[in-house]
């Protein structure tokens, strides 16, 4: 009976990470703002993604094109200032400055439309502690599973990072330092792996693949090696890909390492996973796109995002192998891996169909 328990832990265990990952990654969703302090007015220009802030605000018919999109933002301009007015707020010595929405315009990042939102807070003054606070896109809303906000700032001498998410909803100066910094991006490395749930089960096929702890890491170490490559390239400006590129190609990677588990195909397996690793850097990526120039503060938070990758990555391999070796010690070991495989597979090969497809 254990060893029966045993199986059908493994295979749920997909089957749970599958299903989740068919909704959660799908509508995930990034901001992005710069604050800037200008005297007594505090600029604040804020990026959504248009098709959730549609679902949000209720922008009307779908729009097609960015003409219809700008006409949409600019006819719903009341109705935006009433859901942003309690949702993005600035305040200065606990006293909230006066929010007034400037103007609307329509980007394009990563092949994804975005809401540039142009607001402009007046403070009572110029000195003393500002405090930030952003509550767009709640999970009370149900418009997105997953919003994060990259947040640049400059308020004097005082420049820097920091980001919001569904358990950081305040941001005060003077509370952040590099140290600060880094635990923030160091979480958000931790949670995009884990919640990016197609790059767990790629992991996932990287471990059942593997026949010894030694060659578990390699592989691991190679897929490491290749997307740290990938995300920092990318994030520096080195190299951009189109997401509707890589993410059926991720996709597919999963399907692919699964397959050749299956057949028993791993000889080339190296260069297979540094080849896949740069598509997951690139994945990677897309969730935390900097604007500003190289700097030392830049180059710690990046470097903590790949961190939180890594421990992200190794909590993983904590929670999986030691689950695999003692399958393997069962007289079902091999069923079991194969149809835990099968299962890995399937859901790669639905996700590139529902992105290269239906996208």
């Amino acid at each position: 009976m254990r060893r029966w328990m045993t199986f059908f832990g493994l295979v749920f265990f997909l089957l749970g990470f599958g299903v989740s990952t068919a909704q959660a990654h799908v509508i995930a969703s990034t901001g992005y703002s710069t604050v800037t302090q200008d005297g007594q007015q505090v600029n604040y220009l804020l990026s959504l993604e248009y098709d959730v802030l549609a679902r949000a605000v209720d922008l009307g018919a779908p729009a097609t094109d960015d003409d219809h999109r700008k006409q949409a933002l600019e006819g719903a301009r009341d109705r935006l200032e009433v859901y942003l007015n309690p949702r993005v707020v600035v305040s200065l010595d606990g006293a909230a400055c006066e929010p007034v929405l400037q103007s609307t315009s329509v980007s394009q990042r990563a092949q994804k439309a975005y809401a540039e939102l142009a607001l402009t807070f007046s403070c009572a003054g110029s000195q003393g502690s500002y405090h930030l606070q952003y509550k767009v896109f709640e999970d009370s809303e149900a418009v997105a599973d997953d919003h994060t906000n990259l947040v640049e700032y400059h308020f004097g001498d005082r420049t820097g990072r920091t980001v919001f998410d569904r358990s950081h909803h305040d941001f005060s100066l003077g509370d952040s330092s590099m140290v600060t910094s880094s635990v923030q991006f160091g979480r958000m490395g931790v949670e995009h792996i884990l919640l990016g749930l197609d790059h767990v089960l790629f992991v996932i096929a990287l471990i059942i693949g593997a026949k010894n702890f030694r060659s578990l890491l390699q592989v691991t170490s190679t897929f490491t090696l290749a997307h740290s490559v990938t995300l920092i390239s990318t994030l520096l400006g080195g190299i951009s890909v189109p997401t509707i590129v890589v993410e059926p190609l991720i996709a597919l990677s999963i399907a692919f390492v699964a397959v050749e588990n299956l057949l028993g195909s791993t000889r080339h397996r190296l260069p297979v996973v540094f080849g896949f690793g740069l598509l997951h850097g690139l994945g990677f990526a897309g969730s935390l796109r900097i604007t500003d120039e190289v700097s030392a503060d830049l180059l710690v938070s990046l470097l903590s995002f790949n961190v939180g990758i890594e421990t992200g990555q190794a909590l993983l391999l904590v929670a999986v192998f030691p689950l695999l070796l003692l399958v393997r010690k069962t007289s079902f070991g091999v069923p079991a891996q194969r149809t835990a495989t099968g299962v890995v597979a399937a859901f790669g090969l639905f996700w590139f169909v529902e992105r290269f497809f239906l996208a």
